[in-house]
């Protein structure tokens, strides 16, 4: 049986970030900032690393994708990427929660709390706490957008507080006991946690539809009175 050929996108963040790997063994990783448009940027850059890795699309057997949240237009690019590519070749797309893939890093914080802090811009923070036991991670809350003052209802101690929103909350989690907070680590999406954090996913099975974590209602959303999906 041939290798599985995994792409891994991330366009949830501030950058795009691509992956190749041949099953657990990463062999190409991308990252640029998103200066053009993200819809005429992605097909170029995974055509780009494809071929200077000596693939194509139809070698592809499985891709990865975050889900958010994040930035809205980010995920839904990347997310309407990924379905073209699975309605074309019919690839299997898994998706994985942007702030799972984050916390991964920390895993080995054995008995502490985990809340990654993504800057959702208009004085928010998109989170979720984590709990790490022997190397491995379970989420134990829905993903929030919060007021940087109301994080400390959602944390537990000992906790570590971490990514783009950390200094957003600074003053809001200084002086509490049991909470470090990193200003400047663990901000970006790793390509050996995006792998890793969805290589379970990949089960042989068809997997389920992927949707995007939005965090909360988009502009349009709110403006129109509409439901984006």
């Amino acid at each position: 049986m041939e290798n599985r050929v995994i792409l891994c996108i991330d366009n949830s963040l501030d950058s795009l970030n691509l992956v190749l790997a041949e099953e657990n063994r990463i062999i190409a990783e991308r990252r640029a900032r998103n200066r053009r448009v993200p819809s005429e940027m992605l097909p170029i850059a995974v055509s780009g690393i494809l071929a200077d890795s000596g693939y194509g699309f139809k070698d592809i057997t499985n891709i990865l994708v975050t889900l958010g949240p994040g930035s809205f237009t980010g995920i839904r690019v990347a997310l309407a990427f990924c379905k073209g590519i699975n309605a074309a070749l019919n690839i299997p797309v898994n998706g994985v929660p942007t702030l799972d893939v984050l916390s991964f890093p920390l895993a080995f914080m054995d008995g502490h709390y985990l809340c990654p802090l993504i800057d959702a811009k208009k004085g928010e923070v998109f989170c979720s706490l984590y709990r790490t036991r022997q190397g491995n991670i379970e989420r134990l809350s829905e993903y929030h957008a919060l007021k940087p003052q109301n994080i400390p209802t959602l944390v537990k101690t000992p906790c570590v507080c971490f990514g783009t929103g950390a200094l957003l909350c600074e003053e809001a989690l200084s002086g509490i006991n049991g909470v470090t907070l990193v200003k400047d680590r663990f901000q970006a999406i790793s390509g050996e946690a995006l792998l890793k954090t969805g290589l379970p996913l990949i089960t042989g099975s068809p997997p389920a539809e992927v949707k995007p974590i939005y965090g909360r209602r988009s502009e349009a959303e709110i403006k129109f009175n509409v439901e984006l999906t």
